[in-house]
């Protein structure tokens, strides 16, 4: 009964464990949810089309209305060659005015706009690309703990099974069947694999920390790699990814907005010397005159053309238009950079991750080899065919095998994942493609 009582036990813990399991796509919702640079991204885009809306305003009509009311007092100075006697007067006065204006040609102003819409499509772009950089976090993060994870768990194993050796010397020793050196040499194995224990902890904490910064939250248990996923080569030429990363770079299209911007910024200084015409009409009702004198309530209505055309400034307008001009410059040589480094991000990343996928498979066939030769020592060790030595360096063999097939896995994952951020296709469907890799 009592035992009944333990198997229900771990089958509820097991079942517990599965229900509050975090898997990739779970963990990449509350990073977005959480990501503080998303924000920041989104706001800035919010700012672009506020600059927008008022660079449309500057070329839409404009109407202000006018309104004063005022108490006088005018004084009349005596003057005895004019005959005049002099007298003061006090009087309340009004004032209304309705004025509308509309730009007929002002290209400053319509370069204005046309960058304010180059700007917030930059800020868009730029939010494209944090996403696409937050997915590779997220994918990094994760793995990155598993690994930890897998690194420390085979740890435990290894210790494991070296306990058990000892085990099996310290018998063979009180029977004088084997040497006391060999029994050191375990001992001494032992305590090593315990010292890599710690740090092996050690680096479980620092990704998980990690992975806690990334998501805003503290990470559960994560879903382990299945040992059904495939991972197989990239498809696709070195010169098809890189037209994809010039097709649909967010970091790109980013920097090529910023390009166009400038290029408008340059085209409103430089217009800057031409003549603006806009036309004005206004209505206005006064019952004062000039100086603010006395008069019958008058309604004035004038339709007017304004013409405006800087003739001299002092350098100032030259000064303008050199630095937009280097602003444009700065802009097209930002765009070069930003293309070779993902040109060669995008080369290494699809090298590395086609090496993965072979050594992946390479790793398999290895840790099967090497599988066998860890049953092969032992039993060759209990007829007394061969030492504790052999059967170390088989165990360890077998267990470095079994990390580097683990390690191939990851960095399949996360070269993958660069791949697709440099191209600009990592977002929310790669995640759920790669959440089928786990193991629920």
């Amino acid at each position: 009964m009592i035992r009944a009582s333990k198997i229900l036990l771990v089958i509820i813990v097991w079942w517990a464990q599965l229900a509050w399991c975090d898997d990739l796509m779970s963990t990449y919702k509350a990073a977005v949810l959480g990501d503080i640079s998303l924000k920041m991204a989104s706001a800035k885009v919010g700012l672009g089309l506020a600059g927008e809306k008022q660079a449309t305003g500057d070329l839409l009509p404009q109407v202000r209305g006018i309104a004063t009311w005022s108490e006088n007092r005018q004084d009349l100075e005596r003057d005895t060659g004019l005959n005049i006697a002099g007298s003061r007067e006090s009087f309340a006065g009004e004032r209304y005015s309705l004025v509308l204006s509309q730009p007929l040609f002002n290209m400053p102003k319509y370069h204005k706009w046309r960058r304010g819409q180059a700007k917030t499509q930059q800020y868009r772009s730029e939010q494209d690309d944090i996403a696409n950089q937050l997915v590779l976090d997220v994918v990094e993060g994760y793995f990155m703990v598993l690994q930890a994870e897998d690194v420390y768990t085979m740890s435990n194993q290894e210790i494991d099974a070296v306990e058990g050796m000892l085990a099996q010397v310290e018998k063979l020793h009180e029977k004088q069947l084997a040497k006391v050196t060999e029994l050191l040499e375990v001992k001494a194995t032992l305590d090593k694999l315990k010292a890599d224990q710690v740090e092996a902890k050690g680096m479980v904490e620092i990704a998980r920390e990690r992975l806690n910064e990334i998501t805003g939250r503290e990470p559960g248990i994560l879903a382990p790699i299945s040992e059904a996923a495939k991972f197989l080569p990239m498809a696709g030429t070195l010169e098809e990814w890189l037209a994809k990363v010039k097709a649909n770079s967010a970091s790109l299209a980013g920097l090529a907005s910023s390009i166009n911007a400038e290029s408008h910024g340059l085209k409103e200084q430089k217009t800057a010397r031409l003549p603006a015409i806009d036309i004005q009409a206004s209505h206005q009702k006064s019952d004062l005159g000039f100086e603010n004198s006395p008069r019958p309530t008058t309604a004035t209505d004038v339709l007017s053309v304004n013409f405006s055309m800087p003739i001299f400034t002092s350098g100032v307008i030259s000064g303008r238009i050199s630095e937009a001009n280097q602003k444009l410059v700065i802009a097209r040589y930002e765009y070069e950079a930003q293309y070779r480094l993902l040109v060669k991000e995008a080369r290494g990343a699809l090298l590395q991750t086609n090496a993965s996928a072979r050594r992946i498979r390479a790793s398999e066939r290895a840790v099967e080899s090497a599988k066998k030769s860890v049953e092969a020592m032992e039993k060759g060790f209990r007829l007394g065919a061969v030492t504790t030595a052999d059967v170390l360096d088989a165990q360890r063999g077998y267990f470095q095998a079994n990390a580097d097939l683990k390690m191939s896995r990851y960095n399949y994952i996360i070269n993958r994942t660069r791949l697709l951020r440099v191209s600009g296709t990592a977002n929310g469907h790669e995640i759920g493609l790669m959440n089928q890799w786990l193991q629920y």
